[in-house]
Formats: structure tokens, sequence, C-alpha cells
């Protein structure tokens, strides 16, 4: 008997272990080598099977219920659920069939299968081909999930028909096709209690309707987004048991069906949105409506009458209504017809071009408005006591403004949800009016215009948990009372102007869950211990402030719900530690990582390890961060569903490795500005089949480019620019790649005539081929209806003329083609360029003068064979910020309707063959910024005027860019704000084509492009036959950085005012008549680098080597020999001292060097010689020509005749008196200038002055002819 006893509890010990083991994973061996069969079979179609199903494995012994997407039944072990869906996502390169071939006959095994969820796994027609029918067998197999595959068609309903026990159908998300809907099998579904047929993509035709009444359990119908019209709509009476209906996006039209809703007495939930019911429906109809007595949801967005809302009114339960989108405006929106549906809970007004709300009466039971998006003003807000139930107040961007007092705010005492976003409120916070809703749980006054600090009374708001300021105008540093808001759950305060460091007693809000403060002025250290306590912390983004010091991410050590960490720093003062702690493995499993320029473990940089842990990133940027070593390959390897990855602008090396699956969730790559070296890998159009945004710039990547680019059949953007690519660009890149928006190719070695065959993509927005090795001429043939915005192909071979086609580009901007052989004239047309430069090529002829030239901002032409004068038509260029015609060979004269180009900022007419003079109108330009009008004949004097240019305008250089960026990531963050997309930051898919000029600058003939052209100032008149004296107003140019007028004929003192040129950095006077003195008065330009006055005639003393000064050598002054003093070697005479006088120091204007103070021997050889030369001359040429010898003694001997008869007027010593008296003041004067160094004229030299004089005086007072 106790043998017995001891055995029978022996045999419920082992039931017991036996159903312990069942209910801790043991399962059903038939059914666990089902499952790795399965496994088996998604591995063979290229799924990263290993991935998704880890624990699948055939050891480790029976526990298959534990494994991923598998449930069982807990008394008996079997699978029930088997949740099978979006298996394809990722893929294995070998995988070359597009759908599954899937063995239903593996689902048998489940004899106790519920539910089968195979959607989106790339399943086509032929599941209806190997057995769908077969899972008629699983009697228990209510719910099926085909969702999203590839069935096409509509006959899949045959097989479906058989499995009886089925509930639940979606098929949503196909693009289903057929004549006849098979409603005879549809059914045979008596147990059907959803059917989910949405995007089906098919208009049916269905007869024997009368068939479906078989299907009384049918609650749930979703049709929406097909197309089927009113015929489908007796086929409704069929389903007494309905209760959710959705008919959205279909075409029906006509009247309100009430008719045909009447029948379906068990509805609760109705879609007729985006639909055509524009007409009256009939009093009688509506009435019907009240036999809807469950009814409590109407959806009518985009199309609806008053008459329709009338008949609602019929509806005895409603209690929520969608109206988004409505049509109607003004006076013909129904809202006294609203008025009416006083049981109303939740009415969506959304979108409705709403001015006013001017209800009848009150709505005491509507809970939850939405006026969205609508034309209302601020005083709507007190209107809105006529809902003094509400529970939810949604006002988000509808075009209110101006202050909010206190008593704006309605009393609504149970008011939990407040949003006020995206409106145009400015003034304080109203702190005191938002704190009379006690029961306020949720406040966004974010993308306001809200000034001021935060109030240290927030603690007023207790109850709230989530709160936004976001996008304000808000300052100050946070108060304290923010700490008390110990129900806060999410806190947003990003895009303001806070400031200081954040306070220690956040530390408090240990329900933080969101915590948002990026793109603010906040300063200091972040607290880590703040951030360490804060452990429900899901989200948090920080970047885009004035923080400093280091942050350890071991601070988030104990948050195990972390989603989303963010840290872009915007100073080097910021650094992320990430390796604290020795072998730290994170709790967490992070969706977002973005450590932009953050120092990123400034020590160690290429110390990654705490992302071996991570495996569900989707969002990674750790770009600007120099890290270094080899490129980090198993990261991408580690996250299948990895969507973005940047990591631009480090110092990784190696070779790019894909990884060994094909990955379809990865859109965006960027590696750019590394050191990656070898080849892109031939199988990366395979691997990343769906990816939108490829740059791998700025790296030493080399080979050609392999053929499977042109698979890319998503690609948007693909930057491979500056590197050493070679070879010939693939033929499909620019067929097949419909979708490509972006290509950069600039800067490699690519060869091949790659236009001059015909390229269709034509959503073709950049394309950008220059600095290559591209040969051939462009192709005739038209490129279609193409986007094209900008085309570069500059700094290649192509050669022949530019053909018609490019001048009919309706949308092409940007058009450059420099450094190139093209010839012929250039084709004017329609397309509106605002940016061209065919400079450095053959074209000849006239300049073009186009009209579609007239929104112009960059024209050059430089550097090629026009003739001719500057066209008339270019005063109609009044956009026009650069004008480069040098190097051409232009003639006639500047014209001056180049005055009349107010806002021109460039202006290049270097190396032609104009003449004249300079026109006064160039002064109007009151904006330019570079003048060059060197190398041509030029003459005249410089106009004095030129004071009022190069003025600091805008800054329009920096700011024409052109930019493309992507989209952002699927993922969302599930706030109660708003989902929350993750973007990708910084300066990612920016494109700039920046204008590039030559100058001389310094001595130094440079290129100059993009922003620094809002910055650099300069004239350039050189090697020109300009006469005059140099203008003193040209001191007045403060802004200038660069004047050269050398190689002219320009006379007189060099300005002593130049000494205002503050900001000058090159002054070239250099081979000019100039005389004077170098004024001592420049030792005061500090940026003066080059200073050039070689070949003139000046003299004098040197300034005193100070400053820039001491940095010339000789230079700068050789060719004029009457200088002295360092740099040079001759050396200046001391002036004697006289202690009798003390003379007063020489003003500005007595300090610059008269016409006697030069060198009096000098002087009076060059004089002398200069006469002798003249009588040689003159003897020999009466000594050689006896006719004009003759002809000289009959004028010599009529001057004497007429001499002697006007004897008493002017006699010989009356001249010679006054020249004495001149000579005694002349010696008088030089003795008192020049002291004991002064020379006097020799005897000989007088009288032979006073002789000629003598004669020259007669000469001009007695006019004598040869008559």
């Amino acid at each position: 008997m106790k043998n017995r006893s001891t055995i029978g509890y022996l045999k419920i010990l082992l039931l017991l272990i036996l159903m312990i083991t069942q209910i801790h994973g043991a399962c059903i061996e038939e059914e666990r080598a089902a499952l790795l069969e399965i496994k088996a079979s998604v591995k063979s179609h290229g799924a990263d099977a290993d991935g998704l199903l880890p624990t699948w494995t055939d050891h480790g012994g029976r526990e298959c219920c534990h494994w991923e997407r598998v449930t069982c039944n807990s008394t008996t072990g079997r699978i029930t659920d088997l949740t099978l869906d979006h298996l394809f996502e990722i893929v294995y390169e070998d995988f070359s069939q597009k759908n599954w071939e899937l063995n239903i006959s593996l689902f048998l095994h489940f004899q106790e299968l519920t539910n089968l969820n195979l959607a989106y796994d790339l399943l086509d027609n032929g599941i209806e081909k190997t057995g769908l029918g077969k899972l008629s067998s699983l009697k228990k197999l209510e719910m099926l999930n085909l969702a999203g595959n590839n069935i096409e068609n509509i006959t899949i309903f045959r097989p479906l028909g058989t499995i009886t026990s089925l509930r639940f159908i979606d098929l949503s998300d196909n693009s289903m096709e057929g004549s006849n809907f098979p409603v005879h099998e549809l059914a045979a579904l008596e147990n059907l209690e959803m059917l989910d047929l949405t995007y089906g993509g098919g208009t049916f035709e269905m007869q024997g309707l009368e068939s479906l009444s078989r299907l009384r359990k049918l609650k749930i119908l979703n049709l929406g987004c097909n197309s089927f019209n009113q015929s489908i709509l007796p086929t409704l009476r069929a389903f007494p048991s309905l209760k959710v209906l959705v008919l959205l996006a279909n075409n029906f039209y006509g009247s309100f069906p009430a008719k045909e809703l009447a029948n379906l007495k068990n509805l609760e939930v109705l879609d007729l949105s985006k639909n055509n019911f524009n007409d009256t429906s009939t009093i009688q109809d509506c009435k019907q409506l009240s036999k809807l007595k469950r009814l409590e949801s109407v959806a009518l967005e985009i199309n609806f009458n008053s008459s329709i809302i009338s008949c609602l009114s019929a509806l005895p339960s409603l209690k929520k209504l969608n109206l988004q989108w409505s049509t109607l405006s003004g006076n013909s929106f129904p809202t006294q017809e609203i008025s009416l549906l006083k049981e109303l809970k939740t009415l969506d007004l959304s979108n409705s071009n709403l001015e006013t709300l001017e209800f009848n009466g009150t709505m005491r039971s509507l809970v939850h408005l939405y006026l969205d998006n609508n034309k209302l003003r601020k005083g709507v807000l007190r209107s809105l006591v006529a809902f003094p139930s509400l529970k939810l107040l949604s006002l988000a961007n509808s075009n209110m403004d101006g202050m909010i007092f206190d008593e704006d705010l309605p009393k609504l005492p149970d008011l939990e949800v407040l949003i006020l976003k995206s409106n145009s409120f400015n003034g304080t916070l109203p702190i005191k009016g938002l704190a009379s809703f006690s029961r306020l749980e949720v406040l966004d006054l974010s993308n306001n215009k809200f000034v001021g600090s935060i109030p240290s009374s927030i603690e007023a708001l207790s109850s709230v948990k989530v709160l936004s300021f976001a996008d304000n105008d808000l300052n100050g540093s946070l108060p304290l009372g923010f700490c008390e808001l110990n129900n806060l759950h999410e806190l947003d305060l990003s895009q303001n102007k806070f400031e200081g460091e954040l306070p220690l007693c956040f530390s408090s809000l240990s329900s933080l869950k969101l915590f948002d403060l990026s793109l603010n002025q906040f300063s200091g250290n972040i607290p880590s211990s703040m951030i360490a306590n804060l452990t429900s912390l899901e989200y948090v983004d920080l970047s885009h402030n004035n923080f400093e010091g280091l942050f350890s991410m071991s601070s988030f050590f104990n948050h195990t719900k972390l989603e989303v960490v963010e840290f872009i720093s915007d100073n080097d003062k910021f650094e992320v530690e990430t390796q604290e702690v020795k072998d730290w493995i994170p709790t967490f499993q992070l969706k977002v990582l973005v450590l932009s320029n953050c120092n990123l473990n400034r020590c160690s940089r290429s110390n990654l390890s705490f992302l071996l842990h991570q495996h569900k990133l989707q969002v990674i940027d750790m770009s600007h961060n120099s890290l270094d070593g080899t490129f980090p390959n198993w990261l991408i390897a580690n996250n299948t569903r990895l969507e973005s990855i940047n990591l631009r602008n480090n110092s990784f090396g190696g070779t790019v490795v894909m990884p060994p699956y094909r990955n379809v969730n990865t859109w965006w790559l960027d590696m750019s500005d590394n050191r990656l070296i070898g080849t892109i890998p031939l199988d990366i159009g395979t691997i990343l089949p769906y990816i939108t945004n490829l740059n791998l710039s700025r790296n030493s990547l080399e080979g050609n480019l392999p053929l499977s680019l042109g698979n890319l059949s998503e690609i948007e953007v693909l930057d491979l620019s500056d590197n050493n690519f070679s070879g010939e660009v693939p033929k499909r890149l620019l067929t097949d790649c419909r979708r490509l928006t972006v290509l950069v190719l600039s800067n490699n070695k690519l060869d091949g005539e790659v236009l001059s065959r015909n390229f269709s993509v034509t959503a073709l927005w950049m394309l950008l081929l220059d600095n290559n090795r591209f040969t051939g001429v462009l192709t005739n043939e038209s490129a279609g209806d193409t986007e094209l915005n900008m085309l570069d192909i500059s700094g290649n071979l192509f050669s022949g003329v530019i053909p018609e086609w490019i001048s009919q580009l309706p949308s092409m901007n940007a058009f450059l083609i420099r450094n190139n052989m093209f010839e012929g004239q250039f084709p004017c047309g329609t397309t509106p360029f605002t940016f061209l430069d065919i400079s450095h090529n053959s074209f000849s002829g006239p300049v073009p003068s186009c009209k579609n030239f007239r929104g112009i901002e960059h024209l050059h032409l430089n550097s090629n064979r026009f003739t001719g004068p500057v066209p008339k038509s270019f005063r109609n260029l009044t956009s026009l910020l650069t004008l480069d015609l040098s190097d051409n060979k232009l003639s006639g004269k500047i014209p001056n309707l180049v005055g009349e180009l107010s806002i021109l900022r460039i202006l290049l007419l270097r190396r032609n063959n104009f003449s004249g003079s300079i026109p006064r109108q160039l002064c109007q330009l009151s904006n330019v910024r570079l003048i060059d009008l060197s190398s041509n004949s030029l003459s005249g004097s410089i106009p004095s005027c030129l004071q009022n240019i190069t003025t600091q305008g805008n800054l329009v250089f920096l700011e024409r860019s052109n930019s493309f960026r992507g989209r952002n990531s699927f993922y969302h963050y599930a706030s109660v704000l708003q989902g929350r997309e993750s973007p990708l930051h910084g300066e990612d898919g920016m494109y700039e084509k920046q204008d590039e000029v030559q100058f001389v600058m310094k001595n130094r003939y440079d290129t100059y492009k993009g922003g620094i052209l809002d910055y650099l100032s300069g004239l350039d008149f050189s090697s020109n036959n300009l006469t005059g004296s140099i203008p003193k107003e040209l001191g007045l140019l403060s802004h200038i950085h660069a004047i050269n007028l050398s190689h002219n004929q320009l006379t007189g003192p060099i300005p002593s005012l130049f000494s205002n040129l503050a900001n000058i950095e090159s002054l070239d006077i250099s081979s000019n008549h100039l005389s004077g003195r170098v004024p001592s008065e420049l030792i005061v330009l500090n940026f003066l680098a080059v200073f050039i006055v070689a070949n003139n005639n000046l003299s004098g003393r040197l300034p005193e080597r100070k400053g820039q000064f001491g940095t010339f050598n000789t230079d700068s002054y050789k060719g004029n020999p009457f200088l002295c003093g360092l740099p040079l070697e001759k050396t200046c005479k001391p002036a004697k001292p006289n202690s009798s006088l003390k003379k007063p120091p020489l003003s500005a204007d007595e300090n610059e060097e008269k016409w006697y103070d030069v060198d009096i021997v000098f002087f009076g050889a060059s004089l002398a010689w200069t006469w002798f030369a003249l009588l040689m001359g003159f003897l020999g040429i009466l000594y050689v020509n006896p006719y004009w010898r003759m002809r000289w003694f009959a004028f010599v001997e009529e001057c004497e005749v007429k001499a002697t008869a006007l004897h008493h007027a002017y006699t010989v010593t009356n001249i010679r008196t006054k020249i004495q008296r001149s000579e005694h003041w002349m010696a008088q004067k030089s003795r008192t200038r020049l002291g004991q160094s002064c020379f006097v004229f020799t005897p000989s030299l007088t009288r032979f002055s006073i002789t000629l004089m003598t004669l020259l005086h007669q000469l001009t007072l007695i006019p004598c002819t040869s008559n």
C-alpha cells in the first residue's frame, strides 16, 4: 500500500515536472523541426535568418516556445501564434529571387495554430499554387495576415474560402486585380469577423451578392483606398453584424447613402472620407438614420455639405465627428447644424478654413475639440466658453497672434490638454492664466513668438506632465521652479535663447522621459550627476549649445529605457567620453545616437567598443570627431536596421566592406572626408538596393566605378567627388536611375564621352562632372523633360559647339563649362540662367546678348575670343552681381551703361582693347567690391568720385548656394507632443557652386571664390595710359584691400590721405612719373603687406622702418635714384642744425616738396644738355636744307625790323632788370631752404638764360610770320 502511494506521488510529480517543463519553453519536437525548416527556407532565400531568428537553433534542448516570434499554449505546449512578418528587410547579396517560395505544408505541423502573420514577406500569387488551401486542415486557425505582399490576383480567395475557421483576414496593401470578385468563396467564410482590403488597388465586379448574407458574423470591413463605387452599397445590407465600416477614398458620389446604411443597426464606426457625397439627401432618408442607435463615430473628411450634417442629427448616439479638410468656407460652413449634435464628445474641424467659431448655444457634452490649421483670431479663445466640459483643446497653426492675457483664457475647469503651437502669439508667457487650469497635464506653446524669461511661478503648473515652450524667443536662465514639477514626463525647451548653467535640482525630475534643450545658449558643464539620476530618460537632446568640459556616457549606466541620445557641439570645448568605465556594457539599446563634433574619446580617438553591444541602431551620426583606425564595418553588420550612417570628416582608413547581407533599410550612408582607400565594392548596388543618399567624397578611393551603381533604383544623391576614380561612368547610372537628383563626380580622373550619348534621368537636378578627363561633344539630342538645374562640366576636354537644347531647359539656373575647348557662338534661348560661366574656351564673335540673361547674377565670358563692344542690352542685367569680360578682344569705350548695374559687386574688364577714359558712371556702383580695368588702352585721369565705391554691403556670395537634403529617419519617438522624427544634422547634403574670380592681390594672380568675395575689395587700373595725379579722394576708401595703379603715366605726389586706407594690404603705384616724397604718414597702415613705388621720380628720405614699413625691401623702391634711407644703400645727408632758429613743424601740405625742391646740379646739367641737343639739331637742318636755311634768314630779318619799330616800348635793359630781380629772389629763397648745400647758376649759363629769355619774350610779344 505504501509502495502504491509512493508510485502515485511519483506519477503526480512527473506530471507536474512535465507541465512545468512545457510552461517554461518545451515544445513538440515535430513543431520544433518545422520551425527550423522555416528558418532554413528564409535563409535559402537570402534573408538574415540568423539575425532575425537567433534563438532558432538545432541545439540547446526543446525550448522553442521561448524562441522569437513564437507563442505556445501554456498547457499543451503546442504553438498557437507565429509572427513571421517583415522577414526580408535584410537580404543577403546572393539572393536573386524576388519572391519567397514558401512551402505552406510546413505549417500543417502546428495543429493548434490560431494566428499566422506573414505580412510583408515577398509572397506572390505562387502561394496559391503551393497549397494555401491546405491550411484548411488547421481547424483552429482564426487569424491570417498576408498584408503588404505581392499578391496580385483576387483569386486568392478561392483557397482562402476553404479555411472556414478563419475569423480575421488582412490582405491590405496588395495590388490585387481581377474582373469578378469571388463572392461565393468569400461567402463560405461564415465565421469571418474582420476583412481588410485597404489599398487593394482594383475595381471589381461583384455578382451573386445575395450569397454574402451568410457572413452574418462580419463585424469589421475595411475597403478603403480602392476604386469601389455605388454598386457595392446595396451589398452592405448583407452584413447585419457590421460594427466598423471603412469606405474612405473610393469613387462614391451623389447623395449621402443614408438609406443603404440604415440597415446596419449594429454599426459603431463609419468612415466615408475623401469621397464625393455632395448632393442633398432627402428628409425621409435622413430619418432612417435614427435606426443606427449604436453609431458613435463618423468621419467625412474633405467632402460634405450642410445637408449631410443635418442628416447626422438623426443619429441618437453620435459622439465623434471628423470633418477635417472641409472645402466649405465662411458662412457656408455648417456650424449651426453642428450645434444640434448635443451628445457630441469629439469634434475635429481641422484644416477647414474657419475664420470664426459661432455655435448656437452650448455643447456641454463636448470633451475633445480640434481646430488646427484654420484662420482664426485670438478672440476665439473667449468663445470657447460654449464648451464648458472640454478636456482637450487643440488650436495648432490657426493663424492667431498678439499677446495672451490671463483674462483671454476661458474658464475650462476640466481642461487637461491645451495645444497652442505654431501660431504667432507674442509677449510674455501667461503663466498665471494657465495655472487656472488646475487639471492641466499637457501644455504645448511651441513655435510662437513668446519673449522674456520663464517666471519662477512656473511651479504653479504642478499637474503638468508634458510641457513644450520650444521654438520661441525666450531667454534668461531656467528658474528653480521647474524642479517642483515632479510629474513632468516630457520637457522641450529647444530653439530658444536660454543661457546659463543647468540647475542641479533637475535631478529631482525622476519621471522625465523626454529632455530636449537643443539650440539654446546654455553653458558650463553638463552635470553628470543630474543625468545619472534621471533614470527614466528615453530621449535626450542637448545639441547646439555652449557646453564645455567632459561628459561621460557612463552617466547613462542605469538608463534601461534610453533610445535617443543627441549631442552636437558648436565649439571645440566639449568632449564626450565613452570608455570611462572599463568593460562597461550598456543596459540600453539605442535607436538614435548622434555625437557630432564632440571630441569623442579625445585621447583614444578610435575606441568605439561601447557600440559593440548595440544592435538596434537606426540612426548613427559620429561625424566631425577625428576618429581614426580602420573603418568600423562591424557597426553596419551588427545593426541590421540601420537607416542612416554619418561618419563624415573623421580619419578612418582601410577599405569599404559591405555587410554580408542585402540591407533594404539603409538609405543614407555618408563616409566622406576620411582616409578610405581601395575601390568601391562591386556589389554595393546589390547590398544596398534602396539607398537614396550615398556620399564617399574626399577620400583616396580609386579604380573604376562599379556597374552595380546602375542597380540603385532609389538613389537620389550620389557624391563620389574628390577621389582618384578612373575609367568611364556606368551608362545605366544616367539612364536607369530614375530618381537620381544629384550626381557629383567632380575632381577625379574619369574619362569617356559621358555626355555624347543621351541621358534620360528626368529627375536629375544637379550634375557636377567638373575637373575630370571627359571628352567628346555634347549630344544634340535634347535631355527631354528634365528638371536639370545645375550642370558643371568645367575643367574637362569637351569640344565642339553648345547645342541649342542647353538654352531651352526651363529649370536650368547654373551652366558652367569653363576650361574646355568649346568654340563657335553661344546660343541664345529661353533658359533662365542665373549663373553662366563659359570662360577659358574658344568662343568667338560678338559678346552674346540674350534675352534670357535678364535674371542672370554671375556672368563669366572671360578668356575667349569675343570681339566688338560691350552690348547695349547689358543695361537690362539689373540682377548682375559678377561681370567678367576679361581676356578677350573687346574694343571701343567702356560704356556708360555699366553705371546702371546698381547691385554689381565685381567688374572685370582686364586685358582687352578698351580705349578712351574711365567713365565717371562707375562712381554710381556703390555696391561694387572689385574693379579690374588693367591692361587696356585707357587714357585720361582717374575719376576722383571713385571714393563712393567699395562700401560694405550685404553678404550675397556667402548666401548663394544650392542644397539638397534627404528625408528624415523612419524612426519616430512616441512623444505625447508629437511623433518625433530623427533628422540628419549639420551640413549634410549641402552642395555649393560658388562664384569664382581671378584678381591680382599682393602682387600675385590668385583665384578667390565663395564667401571671401563678400569681403575682398580692390581697384586695378594698371598697364594703361592714365595721366594726371592720383586723386587724393581714393584715400577715403577705408574698406579697400588692394589698389594697383602701376604702369601708367601718372604724375604728382603720393597723396598723404592714403594713410586712411586702414584695411589696405596691397598698394602698387610703380612705373609712373610720380614725384615728391614717400609720405611718412603711411606707416600707420598695419595691414599693408605689399608696397611698390618703384620706377618713379620720387625723392627724399623714406619713412621710418616701423610697422609694415619695416618689412619692405629695396624692390619696393628701385628706380628712384633720389630716394635715400633704409632699406636703400643710399644714405640721406643730415640737415645742418640751426640753433638760433627753431622751426615749427611742417604741415601736411608743406611737407610735400615744391617744384624747386630738386637737385640743382642735375637740373642745370639736364637743361643745358637739352638745349645743346636742340640747337645742334636745328643747325644741322639749316646746313643740310638750303630752302629752310633761306626761309629762316628771311624770318630773322623780318623780326629784327619789327623789333626796332617797337624799341621804345620794350627794351632789353628793362627785361634784364626784371630777370636780375627774379634771379636775386630765387637765390635768396634757395639759401633760406638749403643753406650751404645750395647750388648757384654759372655766369655763362646765366648770360645764356638772359639772352634766351629776352628773345623768347620778344617773340611772344611781337607776332612774327613768314609773310
